[in-house]
């Protein structure tokens, strides 16, 4: 159950007028009782107390059946109340002045005097009663020829007041009640749309999600026809914005693009709201600004009523737009934060990349020359064949920069190319031609992903390259094995070994890098790389990685 819900029930609130006027009008017909009953005691003129009962009884039956409509007349025409004045005075004059069986019913036009008009009102009524009571006493007298009794009458007379005062205090009373209900009830509702909002934007995957979601709860919770909000770019201009419409039938907010510009700077001298009207096209607006902390990040601006918005729902729209400030200033760093990340990841890459193709060509052609410097004095003729191999080596060098910077493969390799270009690398790259090197590749090596094949391609390269240089090995082996969404790469050797602990503990060194980005490489694919060597005993280096990385597809 949501608790954020008001529960429903049946029964009447105490606090609602329309009860509490039904109690007025039973108060009304209970007052005719002692009327009744006098008529009954009384030894003479019964026909005539008889007669003023049933008179008495009309204005209650009108105010019975017909008590919606003049609920409003007297509310909207207070001198209404003087006709129920004459009667009650009539009914105190013709049936004992002071002494009147009819003191609880002349009591009805005030305490409906406070009802109406709380307070005031009453006070108001009991004085302008005041001379009306007066002149029936002396009516009565004159009837009569009977002695006012003063005593009794001033008695009646703060009897009215107090009557009529408490019911005046208590409509005071229950007007606050009213208010302070109303006011729970729409703290409810907005704390419900702040909840739905906070969980909407929890959903949100970036900013112009989020303005969406601040969109559709502007104009479909707290229902404004119109809302737009812009964000503030790094040149101090809140552009890109965004408005929502709410439609009349169908309530559905329609998010479009809305190109316009506005100066951070006017903004913060403050903009006139007939200004962002007219550049908006509004009749009426609201600006809200977007604050994180004191820095504005931007303004949502709502179409409002003429009469404009109450206190209630402006604060319900501070509230949201404080949690829309939060909410986009997180995004914001967020994505910005991933930014970072990413051209790290990026740098790094590039680093592996430059390290697999471009070092390793360099120093096979520094080795070259190297040797041609050697020959130049003892075999010259030799230098032209060395030359010649250093300049196509620096050509596939470009190549490989060139690939390496689109990142992209240039062709769909197979498990036979595979081989074939890594035995040309070790033969023409490496100058391996002592070493015996052996591919065993097995499995589904088509179901590799791009990324997945171009990663085993370079750490096998590193491997060949580290046996050649470091091993002084005369055998390696290459296995490659692909099944069940893993690709294995198991690459040893026979050459001298060493302490991998102490190699990859280097801070510095091709060695160390080499080694190094083999297990980035792998880590960043969801795989391991594992190194298992001893001095004198070979190196073996296992690589197991997903056959496809999420977001990257496999081969077909």
């Amino acid at each position: 159950m949501n608790l954020l819900t008001p529960r429903t029930t049946d029964v009447e609130n105490p606090g609602d007028p329309r009860l509490v006027f039904r109690l007025l009008i039973l108060y009304r017909w209970i007052s005719l009782v002692p009327p009744l009953l006098f008529i009954f005691s009384a030894e003479q003129n019964q026909g005539r107390l008889a007669i003023l009962l049933l008179v008495s009884l009309l204005p209650n039956l009108l105010i019975t059946f017909a008590s919606s409509q003049l609920n409003q007349w007297v509310q909207r025409r207070p001198w209404l109340l003087l006709a129920d004045f004459l009667l009650v005075a009539g009914c105190l004059g013709l049936s004992g002045g002071e002494q009147s069986p009819y003191y609880l019913y002349a009591l009805s036009p005030l305490i409906a005097a406070g009802f109406f008009f709380q307070l005031r009102g009453a006070i108001v009524a009991t004085t302008l009663f005041l001379p009306l009571y007066t002149a029936v006493l002396l009516l009565h007298f004159q009837l009569t020829n009977t002695p006012i009794n003063w005593l009794t009458a001033v008695v009646n007379v703060t009897g009215f007041y107090l009557i009529s005062g408490a019911f005046g205090y208590a409509a005071v009373l229950l007007h606050q009640l009213q208010d302070l209900s109303q006011e729970q009830q729409q703290a409810n509702q907005n704390l419900a749309v702040l909840h739905n909002f906070t969980a909407a934007l929890h959903q949100s995957a970036d900013v112009d999600a989020i303005q969406e979601v601040v969109l559709k709860a502007v104009t479909t919770d707290l229902g404004f026809g119109r809302a737009l909000i812009g964000l503030a770019d790094g040149d101090g201009l809140m552009t890109g914005w965004l408005h929502c419409t709410r439609q009349s039938t169908q309530n559905v907010p329609g998010t479009v693009s809305f190109t316009a510009s506005l100066s951070l700077t006017q903004f913060q001298d403050g903009l006139a709201d007939d200004q962002l009207c007219q550049l908006f096209e509004l009749a009426h607006c609201l600006p809200v600004p977007l604050l994180w902390g004191i820095q504005p990040i931007g303004l949502l601006l709502v179409e409002t009523e003429p009469g404009g918005v109450d206190a209630t729902r402006r604060r319900s729209l501070e509230a949201l737009a404080r949690q829309t400030a939060v909410a986009i200033s997180m995004m914001q760093n967020r994505l910005r934060r991933a930014k970072e990340t990413a051209v790290q990841a990026e740098r790094a890459r590039i680093a592996l990349e430059m390290h697999d193709t471009l070092s390793q060509s360099l120093f096979g052609i520094v080795f070259t020359l190297d040797g041609a410097e050697k020959l130049l004095d003892s075999d010259p003729s030799a230098i032209r064949s060395e030359l010649l191999w250093a300049r196509e080596t620096a050509e596939s060098a470009r190549q490989e920069i060139r690939r390496a910077i689109h990142d992209l493969w240039s062709e769909e390799i197979t498990p036979e190319a595979f081989q074939t270009d890594l035995h040309r690398y070790a033969n023409d790259v490496l100058q391996a031609n002592t070493l015996d090197l052996q591919f065993d590749i097995r499995g589904s090596f088509n179901t590799l992903s791009p990324r997945a094949c171009r990663s085993l391609y370079r750490m096998t390269q590193e491997c060949l390259t580290n046996i050649v240089h470091h091993a002084a090995a005369t055998e390696a082996r290459v296995c490659v094995d692909v099944e069940n969404g893993r690709a294995r790469l198991v690459v040893r050797d026979n050459g001298r070994g060493f302490e991998p602990d102490i190699a990859l503990a280097q801070e510095h060194g091709q060695e160390h890098f080499g080694l190094r980005g083999m297990q980035n490489r792998a880590y960043s694919l969801g795989g391991t790389c594992d190194i298992f060597s001893q001095p004198e005993a070979g190196t073996s280096i296992v690589v197991d990685i997903p056959t496809a990385w999420p977001g990257n597809g496999t081969r077909t």
